[in-house]
């Protein structure tokens, strides 16, 4: 699997900040790989975020191994790619006066600003999934305020971030909170969404085996639209949704205020047959044929 992201969006574009899902090991890193290879490739500075062993060696990690390519190991050789472990980087924001979110800020700013005072042309940041536990709603909160920081760079500058979530590695919790916080833009396994033009455009297939995933980016698009507006679903390119997912979309539209609705474009003729039969709330509109 490799990550795909389109073309490269202007500064402040949604598509700049954007969430990798895998399922395993390997297709994490295949992702990865292809995304830091291109961001090299462009002329980008590259910062590296990632877990290592115990002996704490760059070398060692699988990224300047046999399983990165030629271009990221000859990058953390010239130092057009840096990596940083994330005890380092935890032990940093700690230090932080301000506190561990405002550390960790700084920390992407001074990046940041010292890439573009090097004369790199553009900036790219990825770092591998957190770990962390989001046990309680401060610490969810302080999660999507971190994650808040990149929005604010890329609003101001040439940079592209990728955030890596390792399904395997991570709970129910913050597999869920992760694909809210990420959801104008998520690839994950067989399918992916964009938010382009005020709309939520999807693309792929909605099982069972994504359909909490997908509930997850479903919330965070909502919530998104707390102070108004309905939710606009591109649905042009999407080719299977199953009743998990339809359920989901049911309960969203009946937990939403009866001034908002949840318009779907050009649903799939399965999901139209399926909200048939989940009895389809009034706060669902179905409008085809209105593509640009």
């Amino acid at each position: 699997m490799t990550v795909d992201a389109g073309p490269r969006p202007d500064a402040g574009s949604p598509l700049a900040h954007a969430l990798h899902v895998a399922d395993n090991e390997h297709a994490q890193r295949v992702g990865t790989a292809a995304w830091v290879d291109r961001e090299l490739a462009f002329g980008a500075k590259v910062y590296y975020k990632g877990w290592l062993g115990d002996d704490g060696r760059v070398e060692k990690h699988w990224i300047a191994g046999p399983e990165g390519t030629r271009r990221t190991r000859e990058a953390l050789r010239s130092g057009q790619l840096e990596f940083l472990d994330f005890p380092t980087l935890i032990e940093r924001c700690a230090e932080a006066p301000e506190g561990l979110t405002a550390g960790l800020h700084r920390i992407q700013a001074e990046e940041l600003d010292r890439a573009l005072a090097e004369g790199w042309p553009s900036v790219a940041m990825t770092q591998e999934s957190s770990r962390r536990e989001l046990a309680d709603d401060a610490e969810v909160a302080e999660f999507a305020r971190q994650e808040g920081g990149y929005d604010t760079l890329v609003g101001r500058a040439p940079l592209r971030v990728l955030c890596q979530l390792n399904s395997w590695v991570e709970n129910e919790v913050h597999v869920f909170e992760s694909l809210g916080v990420h959801h104008r833009r998520v690839v994950d396994v067989g399918w992916d969404v964009a938010l382009e033009d005020g709309r939520w455009r999807l693309r792929g297939d909605l099982d069972a085996h994504v359909a909490r995933r997908f509930g997850g980016a479903l919330a965070g698009a909502l919530r998104e639209k707390v102070t108004g507006g309905d939710l606009h679903m591109d649905l042009t390119e999407v080719g299977f949704v199953d009743v998990a997912c339809a359920q989901l979309l049911v309960h969203a539209a009946r937990a939403e205020p009866e001034c908002r609705r949840i318009v779907l474009h050009d649903p799939p003729r399965l999901l139209r047959r399926l909200l048939d039969v989940l009895q389809r709330p009034a706060s669902i509109e179905i409008v085809d044929g209105d593509r640009p």
